[in-house]
């Protein structure tokens, strides 16, 4: 592409082969706006990282840890004068086992995007990627790497005043120069420039794949956005909306009674699609079916720790806190009585209690009657405190209420649309340099709304209905929680093989291959622990349906409608 051409350049002649050492590799020349700092270089051998559960690269999963690799660890240091700035570019180039390049490298730059607040070196993307043979390159954004980026250490230039500089290089600028950083280390070191290059990622990452689509579309060759946290101005402040609710109706509901909501809605959602396999297919069905609130006043057993497995009652202010968190937030005029969306919700099978779900509630079952008090997902707290009220005081979540989290709202996107909202429906100059957007989102997302990512898809749909598929596509997982890490549905696999064939070989695809593994006593489908359920999923708006004869752990037995 012509922005590879235009943005390879190297101090002192051409490309040469380079020993993994900081004198031997040049530092770009053509940056924009950029002074460089400094340059680490070296060596590590058979280097190897335990994953997390339910951790999977953008192709493969690695329940082992990643394979025991030997790269060039580069660290490139640079700053945007006047900005005081300091960004760190991480660069990994796959060796043989020697100080020079060997033939490991498969040609191909992978940029490897964050999550949270961090803007990347997310160290198993980096390990994953290079064990697949490629050259990774992610930033930091010029933030801390630790505790996901919390930015308490870079929000602010000052009490009441946003660090804009720090905002932007998390939101967009670090990553177009991490790119063209990591295209110049690589054909410096490797003597020749890469043959391709993706930009891949979830969540942040995700977001990040969709900002550079956006404005810089040439930069790669072809982007892969997983839950992309798009929209961030204004759904970072919505998922605080179940919560304000909880305030103004007075109640906390514990976590056994979400579960025993989340536990009939399945029940009653399952098979609606024509085969009961624990997962939800058809949301539009479930939520035109299910109500909640009817259940209010039917007894269950609680099985949280330390509640001795009591009976208690369903309530209805639980329902209608659930109800918000699966429909959305919604405004009901006085009058009328006429509801207003005002930001779509999660999945009936997304899990609103743990860590870093929407909702975490703990109770004290010793009081009579037990209490109760929640927790909300930090990075949305963070936001409305460093961003929306600039200040280094933490806000108490007590005194959140809806008319609060509206004006938030309104200021969220009045401040920072422009900065880090990544809506932008215009996608020709991707068009124009036929690269390629891949974008996918679980509909059991515990923290983005897989109706979001729709949102998008349909906003450049109605800006160019007839060359759409030429450039983006978009598939849901069924019962796939946040970048595949929960949940309990179909995955899809070797996304960047296939976002390759599409940009390589012109194979655009109609459908991904996903798999389940049936080892849950969420799923009543119990062929037997560790069953192998496999499943396509379609490109939107089309789903899978069962021919209602075949076996369901076959992706034959589906088609797309």
């Amino acid at each position: 592409m012509d922005f590879l051409a235009s943005s390879l350049g190297f101090g002192g002649g051409g490309p040469q082969l380079a020993t993994c050492e900081p004198g031997s590799i040049p530092f770009p020349t053509t940056l924009a706006g950029a002074e460089f700092l400094g340059m680490e270089a070296h060596v590590v051998a058979n280097y190897s990282i335990p994953t997390p559960p339910g951790y999977s690269s953008s192709n493969q999963e690695y329940p082992e840890g990643t394979p025991a690799q030997t790269f060039c660890n580069v660290t490139v240091t640079h700053t945007h004068p006047g900005q005081h700035d300091r960004i760190h570019t991480y660069i990994w180039l796959p060796l043989d086992g020697g100080d020079v390049a060997g033939t490991s490298w498969n040609g191909v730059l992978q940029s490897v995007g964050g999550g949270a607040f961090q803007t990347g070196h997310w160290i198993w993307s980096h390990a994953g990627a290079v064990s697949e043979g490629y050259a990774v390159v992610s930033t930091d954004g010029g933030h801390p790497t630790e505790n996901l980026g919390e930015p308490s250490t870079w929000a602010l230039a000052s009490e009441g005043n946003v660090d804009l500089y720090a905002l932007q290089n998390f939101a967009s600028v670090a990553l177009r120069d991490a790119g063209v950083i990591g295209k110049s280390v690589a054909a410096a070191f490797y003597g020749r420039a890469p043959a391709r290059s993706y930009h891949t990622g979830c969540s942040t990452g995700g977001r990040q794949a969709a900002m550079l689509a956006q404005r810089w579309p040439d930069l790669h060759d072809g982007y892969l956005a997983g839950a992309p946290a798009i929209y961030w101005d204004s759904f970072v402040v919505a998922l605080l909306y179940p919560r304000a609710l909880m305030a103004e109706l007075g109640y906390v509901p514990p976590p056994c009674e979400m579960h025993e909501f989340t536990r009939r809605a399945l029940r009653h959602c399952d098979g609606l699609d024509g085969v009961e396999d624990g997962v939800v297919s058809e949301p539009e069905l479930c939520f035109a079916s299910f109500d909640p609130r009817v259940l209010a006043g039917e007894e269950f057993v609680c099985g949280d720790e330390g509640a001795g497995g009591r009976t208690l009652k369903l309530t209805e202010e639980g329902a209608r806190v659930v109800q918000a968190v699966w429909e959305g937030w919604y405004e009901t005029d006085e009058k009328s009585g006429e509801r207003t969306l005002i930001w779509p919700g999660l999945g009936h099978q997304s899990t609103m209690e743990g860590p870093f779900h929407t909702l975490t509630t703990t109770c004290d079952y010793e009081t009579k009657p037990h209490k109760c008090k929640s927790t909300s997902f930090p990075a949305s707290m963070q936001w409305l405190q460093y961003f929306i009220h600039r200040t280094r005081q933490p806000t108490d979540e007590a005194t959140l209420t809806v008319a609060g989290l509206k004006r938030a709202l309104h200021a969220s996107r009045q401040w920072y649309a422009s900065v880090i909202g990544t809506d932008d429906a215009d996608l020709s100059g991707l068009r124009a340099s036929r690269g390629k957007l891949l974008l996918w989102h679980g509909t059991s997302d515990e923290l983005i709304p897989y109706a979001q990512s729709r949102k998008y898809y349909e906003s450049v749909v109605a800006k160019d209905p007839a060359n759409i598929d030429d450039y983006l596509r978009y598939f849901e997982a069924p019962g796939v929680g946040h970048c595949g890490f929960g949940g309990f549905g179909f995955r899809p696999q070797g996304l960047v093989d296939t976002l390759r064939a599409w940009v390589e070989e012109g194979k655009a695809p109609q459908v991904l291959p996903a798999e389940m593994m049936v080892a849950t006593p969420h799923h009543h489908l119990r062929q037997g622990d560790g069953v192998n359920m496999q499943r396509v999923l379609c490109k939107y708006p089309k789903r899978a349906k069962y021919d209602g004869k075949g076996d369901v752990t076959k992706a034959g037995s589906f088609r797309c409608e």
